[in-house]
This record gives C-alpha cells, sequence and structure tokens, in this order.
C-alpha cells in the first residue's frame, strides 16, 4: 500500500514540474534587438476570457504581449449577430478594450471577428483571423457552417461578400422577404478565395444568403447589390475547436512521457489518472494564450459540398432604352435585350417614297432605321409586344442645329460626304480559313464594277476580275468571291464610285493590301466532348487568356468538337448550361427562386502550339452533379 502512494506521489511531483516548465513556455517575452520583427502581437490575458459564459457587462478587454494598434475597424471588424451600433474601441497600453453601446440580446453567443484589424505598433504585423467569442447565457453554441461563394459567371471568387444566416421570419414578414427587411442572426465574411466559416451557431435549421452589401447595412436593398442564395434550409454541423499546433504538440509529448513511466509500473487507474492531470495541467499552464489562440481558425479547405453562385438581377422586361436621330436619314433605337417579339410601328401611313430599311445588329439589341429624310420632319411610333402597346413616341427627323452642323454643311459644298469602307484585314493579314470582307455604314443599293479594278495574287495582276457577294440581308457587308490560299500576299484596288449607298454615297479609290499566313503558323484543337444531359442545350466557348470569346457553339448532343487554325497561343474553353435555349448565359432572379444559369471551365489552360494537333477529351460536371 505504501509503495503505491509513494508511486502515485512521485508522479504527482512529475507532473508539477511539467507545470512548472510550461508556464515558463507560455508567457512570451519581448525580444531585444536582432533581425526584423515579423511575428504578430499574441495575446496573454482577456476579460472576460475568451469563450466565457454568462456575460453581463459591457466592456471587454483584451491584453497582448507587445503595443498594438487598430486599422480599418468599419472594415474589418465583423460582430455576428450585428449590433446596430458599432462598439467603442479603444487603446489603453498594451490592452484594447471593446465597450459596447447598446444592450445585448440574452442566450446569445456573440462573435467578433477582427479580420486584419490588430496588429503590432511597429511593423503593423496583423493577427489575422482572430475572433473574440462569448455568450451572454449559459452555453456557448458549437455549431458551425463552412461553404465556398463564386461569381455565377465567371467563378471568379467576390470581394469581401457578406454571407448571412435566419432562423426564422417573424409571422409579419414574409419569408420571401428576409434579406429585404430583416438584418440577419449571424454574418460572417468571404476570404479572398471565397471561403466563409459561420461557427458558433445554434444547432438550428437555417436560411442562408450571401450579399455584397454596398451600404453595409446588411439588406438586399440597393440597385447593383449581388446576391446569392440557397432554396433549402441548411443545417449546422459540429465542428471541434482547433487547439493551438505548438499546445496540442507539447500534450501529446507529455502524454507519450507518461506511457514511458515503466520504472513506475502504475496500474490502469494510477495511469489514467497521470494523464488527466497531464492534462490538465496543460490546460491551466497554457492559460489565456491557448484560449485565444484556439479561435484562430485554420485555413478552409477549397473542397467544400457548399457553394453558393452571386448573381445581379436584372429587369425582365423587355424596354425600349434609346430612340434617337444618328444623323440625318438614320434613326437607331436601342432595347434592354436582344429583340424577339418586339416590333416598331409608324402610326401614321408612309409613302413608299419614305423608303425604309429596317437592320438589327448581331446582337439583335439594336435596331437602325434608314429612310428617305426628305419626305417627313417628324415621326409617329408604336411599340408592340405581340399584340400589346407598350409606348408611343414622336421622333424628330430633323437634324438639329449647332455650330459643327454649320461647319459641316459648309465642309459638304467643298468636299462631297464618302462611303465609309472597313476590312477585316488587320495588320495587313488575313487568318486561315481566309476570307476578305468589306463593311459599310449603310446598306448598298448598287455595284458598278468598272475596268480599273484589279487584284494582285503574289505577282500575277488580274484586271476586272473582283466581285463581291451580299452576305446579310440588308447589304451592309459584302465578302469578296475569291480564294484566298495560305501562304499567299494579295493587292486589291477599286476606283471611286463602285459601291453605291442608300444616301446615294459612294467609295472613293480604295487599295486593300494583305497576305494569307502558312499553314504551319497553326494549331488545331478536338475535344471529344460528353454531354452531361442528353435533354439539354449547352453553350462551349472558346476563349483567350481574357476571356473574349472567339468562338461559340451550341450544342445538343456528345461529339467531336474541332477548332481549326488556331494561333499559337494560349485559350479557355467555358461551358454554360443553356436552360432556356436561348444561346447566351441568363442571370437569376431571387423572387421567382431562379438561379443562374450554371456554367464551368475546362480544368486546364490550353497551349496551342504552331503545326501541331491537340486533342482533348471533357465530360464537364457542374455543382451539384455526381
Amino acid at each position: 500500500m505504501f509503495i503505491r502512494l509513494g508511486r502515485l506521489f512521485l508522479a504527482i511531483i512529475l507532473v508539477l514540474l511539467l507545470s512548472f516548465i510550461l508556464q515558463r513556455c507560455a508567457n512570451p517575452v519581448m525580444p531585444r534587438g536582432g533581425p526584423k520583427d515579423e511575428d504578430p502581437p499574441r495575446v496573454v490575458s482577456s476579460k472576460p476570457a475568451n469563450r466565457s459564459v454568462n456575460f453581463k457587462g459591457s466592456l471587454i478587454e483584451v491584453t497582448f504581449d507587445e503595443f498594438v494598434k487598430l486599422s480599418n475597424t468599419q472594415k474589418e471588424v465583423l460582430i455576428s449577430p450585428p449590433l446596430n451600433k458599432n462598439p467603442e474601441y479603444r487603446l489603453r497600453g498594451k490592452t484594447l478594450q471593446i465597450k459596447f453601446e447598446e444592450a445585448l440580446v440574452s442566450n446569445t453567443t456573440y462573435t467578433i471577428f477582427f479580420g486584419d484589424a490588430i496588429g503590432d505598433l511597429t511593423e503593423n504585423n496583423p493577427i489575422s483571423g482572430y475572433s473574440f467569442v462569448f455568450s451572454t447565457g449559459p452555453v456557448l453554441d458549437s455549431m458551425s457552417i463552412e461553404g465556398l461563394v463564386n461569381n455565377a459567371f465567371d467563378l471568379i471568387p467576390p470581394e469581401a461578400a457578406f454571407v448571412m444566416l435566419y432562423e426564422r421570419a417573424p409571422d409579419t414578414i414574409p419569408v420571401d422577404s428576409l434579406p429585404y427587411l430583416l438584418r440577419p442572426l449571424y454574418v460572417a465574411r468571404t476570404d479572398k478565395e471565397g471561403h466563409f466559416r459561420l461557427a458558433n451557431l445554434k444547432d438550428v435549421a437555417y436560411k442562408i444568403f450571401v450579399l455584397s452589401d454596398m451600404n453595409s447595412n446588411f439588406l438586399y436593398d440597393m440597385p447593383g447589390e449581388k446576391i446569392a442564395f440557397l432554396d433549402t434550409l441548411i443545417v449546422p454541423v459540429y465542428q471541434k475547436p482547433p487547439v493551438h499546433d505548438s499546445i496540442k504538440a507539447l500534450s501529446d509529448s507529455l502524454l507519450l512521457l507518461s506511457d514511458s513511466l515503466n520504472p513506475l509500473q502504475l496500474d490502469s487507474l494510477e495511469m489514467i489518472f497521470l494523464q488527466d492531470a497531464i492534462a490538465d495541467s496543460v490546460l491551466a499552464a497554457a492559460g489565456d494564450s491557448l484560449v485565444a489562440d484556439s479561435v484562430i481558425q485554420p485555413p478552409l479547405e477549397s473542397a467544400l459540398d457548399l457553394r453558393l453562385f452571386m448573381f445581379e438581377e436584372q429587369d425582365s422586361v423587355q424596354r425600349l432604352l434609346r430612340a434617337e436621330l444618328v444623323r440625318k436619314g438614320l434613326l437607331r433605337f436601342a432595347f434592354r435585350y436582344p429583340v424577339t417579339k418586339m416590333e416598331i410601328e409608324p402610326l401614321q401611313a408612309l409613302p413608299d417614297s419614305f423608303n425604309m430599311i429596317d437592320y438589327y445588329t448581331k446582337s439583335r439589341d439594336t435596331l437602325f432605321w434608314y429612310f428617305n429624310p426628305a419626305i417627313s420632319d417628324s415621326l409617329f411610333l408604336s411599340l408592340k409586344q405581340d399584340t400589346l402597346v407598350l409606348d408611343t413616341l414622336k421622333l424628330s427627323l430633323a437634324e438639329k442645329k449647332t455650330q459643327s452642323n454649320k461647319r459641316k454643311k459648309d465642309d459638304d459644298a467643298v468636299k462631297t460626304e464618302r462611303l465609309s469602307i472597313s476590312n477585316n484585314a488587320g495588320g495587313r493579314r488575313i487568318n486561315l480559313p481566309a476570307e476578305l470582307f468589306l463593311s459599310f455604314d449603310e446598306p448598298i443599293t448598287k455595284i458598278n464594277m468598272r475596268d480599273t479594278t484589279w487584284l494582285i495574287i503574289d505577282k500575277d495582276t488580274i484586271f476586272n476580275r473582283l466581285r463581291f457577294v451580299k452576305t446579310d440581308s440588308v447589304g451592309m457587308k459584302f465578302a469578296l468571291d475569291t480564294l484566298l490560299t495560305a501562304e499567299s500576299s494579295y493587292s486589291i484596288r477599286f476606283p471611286d464610285s463602285v459601291f453605291f449607298g442608300y444616301s446615294g454615297k459612294t467609295n472613293d479609290t480604295t487599295q486593300i493590301n494583305f497576305s494569307v499566313p502558312a499553314e504551319d503558323q497553326y494549331g488545331h484543337l478536338y475535344i471529344d466532348f460528353i454531354i452531361p444531359d442528353s435533354t439539354q442545350q449547352y453553350i462551349i466557348q472558346l476563349m483567350n487568356d481574357k476571356e473574349v470569346v472567339l468562338k461559340q457553339l451550341n450544342v445538343r448532343a456528345s461529339q467531336r468538337l474541332r477548332f481549326p487554325y488556331l494561333l499559337p497561343v494560349k485559350y479557355l474553353i467555358k461551358i454554360i448550361e443553356d436552360r432556356n435555349f436561348n444561346g447566351r448565359w441568363d442571370t437569376g432572379d431571387y423572387l421567382k427562386k431562379q438561379q443562374p444559369e450554371r456554367v464551368n471551365y475546362f480544368p486546364k489552360e490550353i497551349e496551342i502550339r504552331a503545326n501541331w494537333d491537340i486533342e482533348e477529351s471533357w465530360s464537364p460536371k457542374f455543382d451539384g452533379d455526381r
């Protein structure tokens, strides 16, 4: 009996000795001299203790091992649940005081996330991710939600978006109105990678939203604010608070040491007592330094199941944004969206001599009217969708008399205005598959080629053999009807008054010089594409590294995608789930519970090399697919 008590007494002495060593290690000392300080301040104590319960006061004090300063608290410090008034922050020596200006809600766990607001006084090394947690009730909530937020259109993480949780709505507020009318119960901010963590939550189901919140009031109430949401409630999970790596390693080492005490020949009960005593000693010796460090959250994992996609809502109602006289004989109508069923009709009968030609741009969001300006000085129009008249408008067809108009008329008296012509031979080069296009600033009504036109291919000259073919419905664009071959140079010349425009203008003498590179200067890309869902249409976009769309395909079946004659640079491939088969990406609508159309990217940049064929396979998946 006395021998066993002696062994136990020896073990207790060992524990006390280890506790003394830990206490010396746990008290930091300011370094003197030496290299530049790159370490952030450390919390040495707090009042009340971090992660304490039954908080009743209005003041929190956090003491550091060195003098600190606060920076940009309005942006960096985030309190959850949000307060109506920001607390007052004061520095007293090495102590930060946080004084609340309002009564706190009872039985509630609060988290003060400091971001990078706290840094040392000399080098401003911040304590990144430091949080102070306390409860006004007897329980510290311990559930959490983690996730990832991306912009829906390009999957880029948003800048400092707010993730907001709502527990339940008051009876007077519909659930759909929560982000418009009610501040959230919990809030967190996304990091630079779009990750977020909402910690110290109650074990209940929540409604979750993400908001860009341009005016920082935690309400969805500003034009241009982006939002993300889930259609269903989300339940948090328990996550054991992390322990600082240095404390954990020290505790593990001491427990291993206890296992090596074979000479003491402790029985199982004595061993359990010893291990518990060592664990308690570690906690007691570390004190507030362990508690403080334990809420510096580790980096989040990138592969998270919960993903939300932010989007900016758009008014889905088609509208005429602008109707204006561009110049004499030309009207322009600009619409909010591409026109499908919208019609603009004159309210009075127009004579045949009005001779109107209407022309939509490729995107079909702009309509041009070319007309004879000598017929009328005003025009009454109706804007119709199907058979419903949405609006009426009156447009003046007379140019405004300004000083610049007067100078223009004086110049016109000296020099006749010419037809404007542009072409696609930028940098005197047309890439394969080569075709020369001419574009005009008004519809062409007549072409009168003459004997003085010529075409030079390398060194061979061909006279009066030029022929251009209309490539659109109204004659704004024409293609040269001559086969252009690789590794050849071309020179084309045609005299004035070959092309006659709608207003009677003609072209000036024009010469175009260009070459077509050899085929071995290009690469070719082939992708064996496996469609995710055979009932859907998908948009496949070939883009440069600036995400400018170079080519777009609408795909409804698995197939081999071909992208020939690509310049030797890097490319991106993007896929859009075209749910409504309209050939473009569509944003979401919160009140309609409509998520934005999903997108994804080919998992790597594709580098094209000259005279190489690149072959890839792609079976894309979207968030939520398995």
